[in-house]
């Protein structure tokens, strides 16, 4: 384990312009880029309206990393605006996914941040206590890891800058081990947050739908569902049995490009 790293804490959202096939490809092409669209739009609203208020509170920053460069004009006005200085905007700039990772952690540093994560904005249903746990997940530990179930990961930080992503490719159903793996390589310690679901294509709406019913903090999520028809068609549903991950076998969009 590295030695305890000064600076401020802060939580990055990693978010695309709502814009059809750009956003959300792969369920725009199930269920229309239009509806896609409109859920992606409903799930930055969500996560915006539950963390701005919140960050402050329990001392974290937070910021929004953000594709292409000129994407803020139609994600700033989906948030819930916030007291004081507002968010961070930092743009992920060229490169694939994989780079603009290294580029957000490598620079940590040089923005004065000692504790980073950064969260996908595919899981809108992200609990608050999930993200505090990584940050004290991160006063022990070198990393830590969000997994979800397809191999990917739903958010991933860093206490200081440590070289596990480079070279390994996202969107892969062994991407969250091979990064572990290159952290034990290294002497890096790791911290698991528990893992959740994202939404990437169709099959994950079942769930989404049902979680939107049982939580207030979904307002527009809930609203978007319905609007596309998918609440009527889903939300019944019987919830299926929880996935079962083992940190080794972890791993969402946090290791997908279709954020």
């Amino acid at each position: 384990m590295s030695p305890r790293t000064a600076g401020r804490d802060i939580l990055y959202v990693a978010a695309k312009a709502p814009r059809p096939g750009l956003a959300k490809t792969r369920l725009g092409r199930q269920i229309g880029d239009a509806n896609a669209i409109a859920l992606y739009r409903a799930f930055l609203r969500d996560l915006g309206a539950r963390l701005a208020p919140r960050g402050a509170r329990h001392g974290y920053d937070l910021g929004w990393y953000i594709t292409p460069p000129d994407a803020w004009p139609e994600i700033g006005p989906l948030l819930a605006p916030q007291a004081g200085v507002g968010p961070m905007i930092l743009p992920q700039g060229p490169g694939d996914w994989t780079a603009r990772q290294v580029a957000l952690f490598a620079g940590a540093a040089g923005r004065g941040e000692g504790r980073t994560i950064l969260i996908a904005s595919d899981s809108p249903q992200l609990p608050l206590a999930t993200i505090a746990e990584a940050f004290r997940l991160l006063a022990e530990h070198d990393l830590v890891l969000g997994p979800v179930s397809d191999g990917g990961y739903y958010l991933i930080g860093m206490r200081g800058w440590h070289d596990v992503l480079g070279g390994i490719p996202m969107s892969t159903a062994t991407v969250t081990r091979q990064i572990a793996a290159r952290a034990a390589e290294q002497g890096l310690s790791v911290g698991w947050c528990a893992p959740i679901f994202d939404i990437d294509e169709a099959a994950d709406l079942p769930q989404l739908c049902r979680v939107a019913q049982a939580r207030a903090d979904l307002p527009a999520t809930r609203a978007a569902l319905a609007a596309c028809g998918l609440l009527e068609r889903h939300g019944a549903l019987a919830a299926p049995p929880a996935p079962t991950l083992t940190p080794f076998m972890s791993p969402g969009d946090g290791g997908s490009d279709d954020r």
